[in-house]
Parts: structure tokens; sequence; C-alpha cells
């Protein structure tokens, strides 16, 4: 098994034990998707990455990239601060999102920004944010998190 599908096994071991029923664990193609309910959060793996997304926006990261352990440090940042998501609308279309994690002690970090080509852009823009609480608290699964990231 390589690296990052145990960092992944690990990871969905520890959210199995802290979120129980709200985690789903799907098997496609080949590929391993855990989602949660009632959350735009996700992860995938396959043969030889990690993705870790939030709604269209994801992040691949592997050994090939050298970040794997910054792909583990989003998915928590994702898990344990709230998340903002803008969307602008045209009309009745979203032409654009953006994500952005808010720590509590800095700015918000943009983890990505999704657009589409066509869309009525004479029509005014609307501007829609939508903030979501964390899931976790960072202190209920630093100790857990922190063994992940030690362990090869």
């Amino acid at each position: 098994m390589q690296r990052h599908q145990r960092k992944f096994n690990e990871i969905k071991n520890l959210l199995k034990e802290k979120l129980g029923e709200k985690i789903n664990v799907q098997i496609e193609n080949g590929n391993e998707i855990l989602e949660l309910h009632d959350s735009n959060f996700w992860l995938m793996i396959d043969k030889t990455e990690l993705t870790v997304g939030y709604g269209f926006n994801h992040t691949h990261f592997g050994e090939d990239y050298d970040n794997l352990d910054k792909g583990i440090g989003q998915t928590v940042d994702l898990l344990t601060n709230r998340i903002k998501t803008t969307n602008y609308i045209k009309g009745n279309t979203i032409f654009k999102t953006t994500i952005e994690i808010e720590y509590p002690d800095s700015e918000p970090v943009n983890i990505g920004t999704s657009k589409i080509l066509f869309y009525p852009f004479w029509k005014k823009t609307k501007i829609d944010i939508i903030e979501t609480e964390k899931i976790l608290e960072k202190i209920d699964i630093g100790k857990e998190v922190s063994h992940i990231l030690q362990r090869d």
C-alpha cells in the first residue's frame, strides 16, 4: 500500500471515529471517495494521489508533488475552521465560486476558485456568501493528526 493510501485510511478511520454515520465512503472506478453528509467536503484517492475537495474546488496532493503532508493539513483545516463560499451570480447562473478557509487569528486563505465560460455576462452580478461552521474542534483531533503526520 502506498503512503497516500495509508494516510487516507488513517484519516478515514479518524473521521469514522469522530463523526460516525456522517461519513460516506464509496469505491468508483478504483477510486475511493469519502464524503460528509450535509457538507461540501470530500476526499478521494486513486493509484497515485490524494485529492482534497470542497464543492467543485479541489487540489491534488501526493508523493510525486512532494506535498502529501500539506494535503493532510488542508484536510484538517477544512474540517476545523469556518469555510466561506462566495457565489457570483448573473441571472440564475452561478458563474464563479470562491472557497476560503477562515482562520481565527489571521486572514482567510483562498483554496480555490471555479468559473464557467458561458453565462449571461450582460446581467447584473449578485453576490451570495455562505459561511459554514467548522465540523470538528482542532483540539479534539490534534493528537491523532500529529500521529498521522509522524507515521510513514
